[in-house]
């Protein structure tokens, strides 16, 4: 390994490109672990949007899940002030094409709906008070070097031993990157957005509660309605979901049944197009460059947990940065080594979601709702798979048994049956 790419030294600068939850806490810990060592490091965050001016639109719903909190306050001394918390989810409602059923399971941790904007600008000047500079310019080009990175922007230009990526989806980022780099963006789906203002009333009436929708139609994986301060939010997720799919879920019968009736025929304001990655991306990690979080498509592969994934995953490589070096392999070791949490877990959400593809295609879903009524162990499985609070290995694994097969291979014969009988009266 060449000596410029072990550890840092004494007046050195790490750049970190975006300024989201995986950016600055990345940069927090950069400055943390230098500390530790009474190192001297310049850390240098380059994000183009000023959040507290709250006029870019985030795709992630916001949703700080445990154990964020304490992910954030044992790891990096950040507290989350309790203003930012705008409700606190209680539970979770799961919709099939003709049933409904409330998620019960052990939700003994707190979960609550946030404004991202606020949320990304309170910890980007968490970042700040921790002695990071934060640059409001958009990185143009990224030339890395045998002995340094330089970084192009639409301002000054910076010099770094390192660069990380924690730009998220962002398409012009990513371009950046896989032009200078081995990186190549992760496979993703795509997502839709809109917010409806239904009214304190019906915002009373709904509760606290995530609505998670699994419907048969052809464009569409899931869909959700979250409750907020005074709007709710609706996404929707596919390889090829637009705003058409979005009516085409709002007109469907299980989300007509939930929204308020001035709502139900009001075509939305406002849509806002997003992805979300659903695995790994190529060469992640290389000489003097490593990405985190979504742009790394390091997150759970079918419940996304993002923030959680990004915050983590910053910090691990921040970590190893200060303590390994900046090479290629130092950056392997983190994927596999520190990663491991979120990459063991990846063929289980696969297979999780491709069964959940096979359910609402072939109209199975209603099925397992009604399994779910009456079988506690299967209901624990649907709500930690909604909630996403464990690994789909520890669901699989505490979720099969031979009886529980044999119930869900009986009746998804009688369903094709059934459907074969129709087909011929037809």
């Amino acid at each position: 390994m060449s000596e410029n790419l072990k550890p840092l030294r004494n007046g050195d600068t790490v750049c970190v490109v975006g300024g989201g939850p995986g950016g600055s806490s990345c940069a927090i810990a950069l400055k943390r672990e230098a500390a530790k060592r009474r190192m001297e490091l310049n850390v240098v965050l380059l994000e183009q949007k000023k959040f507290e001016e709250e006029r870019q639109f985030n795709q992630c719903i916001g949703v700080l899940s445990p154990p964020l909190e304490k992910i954030l306050n044992d790891r990096l001394g950040v507290k989350l002030p309790v203003e930012l918390f705008l409700k606190e989810i209680k539970g979770y409602r799961l919709h099939s094409d003709r049933f409904s059923l409330d998620l019960v399971g052990d939700d003994h941790e707190r979960t609550y709906a946030v404004q991202r904007s606020k949320f990304d600008a309170f910890m980007l000047e968490e970042a700040r008070k921790a002695g990071v500079t934060i640059v409001n310019n958009r990185v143009l080009g990224v030339e890395i070097g045998a002995d340094e990175v330089l970084l192009y922007t639409d301002g000054e230009n910076y010099t770094s031993a390192v660069v990380v990526g924690a730009f998220g989806m962002d398409e012009g980022s990513c371009r950046v990157f896989e032009e200078s780099t081995p990186y190549r963006e992760p496979d993703f789906l795509n997502t839709v957005i809109t917010r409806i203002y239904p009214g304190e009333e019906f915002l009373n009436e709904m509760g606290p509660v995530i609505q998670a929708f699994l419907l048969g139609f052809e464009g569409l994986e899931f869909g959700a309605v979250t409750p907020k301060h005074d709007h709710i939010s609706i996404n929707i997720a596919g390889r090829r979901v637009t705003s058409e799919v979005m009516l085409k879920f709002l007109r469907s019968q299980p989300v007509q049944n939930f929204l308020p009736p001035h709502k139900r025929r009001e075509k939305p304001l406002h849509y806002f197009k997003g992805k979300f990655p659903i695995s790994p991306a190529k060469n992640l990690c290389g000489d003097r460059y490593v990405t985190i979080g979504d742009a790394a498509g390091l997150i759970r592969p079918f419940k996304g947990k993002g923030i959680n994934s990004a915050c983590l995953t910053g910090i691990y490589a921040a970590r190893t940065i200060i303590r390994h070096g900046v090479s290629k392999q130092a950056f392997d070791e983190y994927y596999i080594k520190d990663c491991a949490m979120l990459t063991n877990d990846l063929p289980y959400g696969r297979a999780l979601r491709w069964l959940t593809k096979l359910s609402t295609h072939f109209k199975f879903m209603d099925y397992l709702v009604k399994i779910a009524e009456d079988d506690p162990v299967f209901m624990e499985c649907l709500f930690n798979c909604v909630s996403g609070h464990k690994p789909y290995k520890n669901i699989i694994r505490e979720t099969v048994s031979i009886p529980l097969a044999f119930r869900i291979f009986r009746e998804l014969c009688n369903h094709f049956i059934l459907r074969k009988k129709i087909v011929k009266t037809l």
